[in-house]
């Protein structure tokens, strides 16, 4: 009987990992983060340029979300296609000539111009 508890449990938290409340909490607790983070970096930039005007970086009352949005977030995820094309070689790499009693490769010689 436990054991069909802990099972109904873990399929219950899985399920819930997928549902659209939870992508809901992840964007709302991302966009909190980016928040915080903002408001602590400003923070440090006025403490060391204590010159500059900040003041463009508030906003107006009427202009501050009152809270998260209702819509539904799909997160995709899987396979997905590439955004370009890597360019092949131009030229083909030369495969550098070893002795292999050397542990080293002798770099060659310079003529040094006076």
């Amino acid at each position: 009987m436990a054991k069909s508890i802990l099972e109904t449990m873990i399929r219950a938290v899985e399920e819930f990992k997928i549902s659209p409340k939870m992508q809901n909490l992840n964007v709302e607790f991302g966009q909190k983060a980016f928040i915080k983070n903002f408001d602590l970096y400003e923070g440090r930039v006025a403490r060391m340029f204590l010159e500059l005007d900040l003041s463009f970086l508030k906003e107006e009352e009427d202009d501050v979300d009152a809270g998260p949005s209702n819509a539904i977030v799909e997160l995709a995820f899987g396979p997905s296609e590439p955004v370009a094309e890597a360019p092949e070689p131009i030229r083909k790499p030369e495969a550098a000539e070893s002795d292999p009693a050397q542990p080293f490769v002798v770099p060659p010689e310079v003529e040094i111009l006076e």
